[in-house]
């Protein structure tokens, strides 16, 4: 009986082992995948001013946070269409004058669920209020102030499949994905995010492209 409740235990490890073999190449196919992104179209974007914007050819790609608390209660097409209002006119940041932009400055949003929204076209640079060269960069928001509060566990995982995905498609490598505070004197994208970039950036390198 002994024997045998050992070859059991045997038996019942080997087939764990061959499930997680199936379900770890199936769980990054799905990283690799395009995520749900809800369209400009779907938020109700106005025309951008791309007379105002800069082309570019995507090599990296900037993480951010809104750094004000998340607001699950405004939807995120709300939320798109403000920031998109606000971008397109002079205003302030944190104090600082803001010129007017030709569209929001990222090119994508991740709320508070982890929905993703369509921003700016990729294939303009983002606009900054701090002194770095958006040139060739993919800019990423992340609802929140990261270093008063955590991301949610939806909104790694969304973070997690439209990073993998964008770095397969345009050929970005784990070194190309850096936090705002990299390039400018900025706490973006707080502490506690930032402090996720790591493995991001080992997400990405693992990534089939890459190999």
């Amino acid at each position: 009986m002994r024997a045998h409740g050992l070859w059991q235990h045997c038996v019942a490890g080997l087939v764990l082992a061959a499930l997680a073999a199936v379900a770890a190449p199936r769980a990054q196919a799905q990283l690799a995948e395009a995520p749900p992104i809800v369209p400009r179209s779907a938020w109700g974007a106005k025309p951008p001013n791309t007379e105002m914007m800069r082309k570019q050819t995507p090599r990296e790609i900037v993480i951010h946070h809104t750094s004000v608390s998340q607001q699950p209660k405004i939807s995120l097409e709300r939320k798109l269409r403000g920031l998109q209002s606000f971008s397109q006119k002079p205003g302030t940041v944190n104090g600082r004058p803001k010129v007017a932009w030709g569209d929001m400055p990222y090119h994508f949003y991740i709320d508070a669920a982890g929905r993703i929204g369509e921003g700016r076209d990729v294939g303009y640079a983002g606009d900054s209020n701090t002194k770095y060269n958006t040139a060739n960069r993919i800019q990423i928001v992340v609802e929140g102030h990261f270093d008063k509060e955590e991301p949610s566990t939806a909104q790694l995982a969304a973070l997690d499949r439209l990073v993998v995905w964008l770095a397969r498609k345009y050929r970005v490598r784990a070194p190309g994905i850096t936090g705002h505070d990299d390039h400018a004197s900025t706490n973006c994208p707080g502490t506690h995010l930032k402090s996720y970039l790591p493995m991001l950036r080992e997400k990405v390198a693992k990534a089939a492209w890459s190999r």
